[in-house]
């Protein structure tokens, strides 16, 4: 009779043979994790921005910030327990290849892990991809957004677990950025407008219109509650007159507002309209700026300025200025291609992220602060991989291009397409019109261009060679 240790490594066996196959799978996914996070293995630790201090330090209080979504801080506790900052890099890298790959299945189908391979090395070598998903941001999550939208449209074989899983994944991401529950319903409302009005056959699944209607109602809900149950109210965005407010001073609008205005209303900024900030930035971030010289800090800077954004939404005039500057905007933003934004500098001691770092993740302090980032940032390549990323967008364009003007898409190929430009435009449109034109919130869906341009050559591979016509 086996002893309790022989029963037990018996046991074992046969659960690796059970589950030969998962095992085999997920250690491939770990394998193209570290290839999607090299930038971070590079640097000796995750890369760092600006705005990671803040994150970190949700994480640990888990308080809602009146400029930041709750979701990645949640994450990032889930993940790393205030222990580490690791976990959530591997978690994006893995959630992005594990996408990538179930993508490849659903528009190729042949070849899988072979296409998905050089996908992935693609675009973690050549496009934005890499160095987003090796941040301690959720930039990344925007683009894990579009991908599992695009499953949930596309893949019409999956089973009720895996839109399950799907769904669970497209909510999470809704929570880690204030712009992705309007990015994702002006996304839909496109694809129903667009099916609508086309005489395509090509239509998306009612099952998907469910799971799009669960996940967003469901993110709106969670968030408004749980700003609510911390006591901010039962609202969405602590914030939003602020950076609307902000941003129609980038715009150059609000100083002529002011000047209109000022002697029958009573507006903080009125005392400054001569020498308003030039930028977004200098709103919300100075410490001379006026929201944080304002004597009730975020939330009287945003009761404040209701007033001016309830003018510019429901006067003809103002309405008019403001419809011109975000056409302007959201043209710019789409543009605003240039990879590495913010990682060019270092934060060492006395920066922001180092403060969370100091009292929080002490165990990977010196591995912070010896990264090469924050020793010598001009020691990461991002002027190479500046120039491929160019390169590669310019390739994928002509793919693009090529595959439209020969006719090469079908209706499937069309409608990607169709998503993929909705993904985009709408970034740029909330982006640029609510927060401020800056590359690093639009880079962060630009790897979709190249992605697409991939599929369709990995589609038409054959065609190439032979003249044997394969749509995609």
């Amino acid at each position: 009779m086996p002893s309790s240790l022989e029963y037990f490594e018996i046991k074992v066996l046969a659960v690796i043979v059970q589950y030969k196959t998962v095992i085999k799978e997920w250690l491939y996914h770990l394998m193209m994790t570290f290839l999607i996070i090299a930038p971070a293995l590079y640097n000796r630790y995750p890369l760092v921005y600006f705005d990671s201090g803040a994150y970190m330090e949700m994480s640990v209080n888990l308080m809602p910030s009146f400029h930041r979504a709750i979701g990645y801080p949640m994450l990032m506790k889930l993940t790393g327990w205030t222990i580490s900052n690791w976990p959530i890099i591997f978690l994006q890298g893995f959630l992005v290849s594990w996408l990538l790959f179930q993508l490849v299945k659903v528009f190729i189908n042949e070849r899988t892990r072979w296409f998905h391979f050089l996908l992935v090395l693609l675009l973690s070598f050549a496009t934005s991809l890499s160095w987003y998903a090796s941040q301690l941001m959720p930039d990344i999550f925007t683009l894990i957004l579009a991908l599992v939208t695009l499953l949930i449209v596309f893949d019409s074989n999956a089973l009720l677990k895996k839109l399950f899983f799907y769904g669970a994944i497209a909510f999470i991401s809704l929570l880690t950025h204030l712009s992705h529950l309007p990015l994702l319903v002006m996304v839909i409302v496109a694809i129903y407008g667009w099916q609508w009005m086309s005489k395509s056959q090509q239509r998306m699944p009612k099952k998907a219109y469910l799971v799009f209607g669960a996940v967003t109602l469901s993110a709106f809900l969670f968030t408004c509650a749980y700003n609510a149950a911390k006591g901010f109210g039962f609202r969405m965005s602590l914030a939003s007159n602020v950076f609307i407010t902000a941003n129609i001073g980038e715009m150059g609008f609000l100083k002529m507002y002011l000047d209109e205005n000022c002697d029958q209303k009573h507006i903080s900024l009125c005392a400054i309209k001569d020498s308003l900030p030039q930028e977004t930035g200098g709103y919300l971030w100075e410490n001379s700026g006026p929201i944080q010289t304002h004597p009730e800090g975020w939330e009287g800077a945003n009761r404040e300025y209701a007033q001016v954004v309830h003018d510019f939404l429901t006067s003809p005039k103002y309405l008019k200025w403001l419809v011109f500057g975000a056409l302007k905007s959201t043209f710019e933003q789409m543009f605003q291609i240039e990879l590495g934004s913010g990682l060019q500098y270092t934060y060492g001691d006395g920066s922001p992220p180092s403060w969370p770092m100091h009292s929080h993740f002490k165990l990977e302090l010196n591995e912070y602060l010896t990264s090469v980032q924050n020793k010598d940032a001009s020691l990461l390549p991002l002027g190479f991989f500046k120039k491929v990323n160019y390169l590669s967008l310019f390739l994928s364009a002509l793919i693009i291009g090529w595959a439209v003007f020969n006719k090469k898409l079908d209706e499937r190929g069309l409608l990607l397409l169709a998503v993929i430009f909705g993904f985009y435009f709408f970034n740029a449109a909330i982006t640029g019109v609510l927060a401020n034109v800056y590359e690093r919130l639009q880079c962060r869906l630009l790897p979709l261009v190249q992605m697409v341009g991939l599929l369709i050559l990995f589609s038409n591979w054959g065609d190439i060679f032979s003249r044997n016509v394969k749509s995609i």
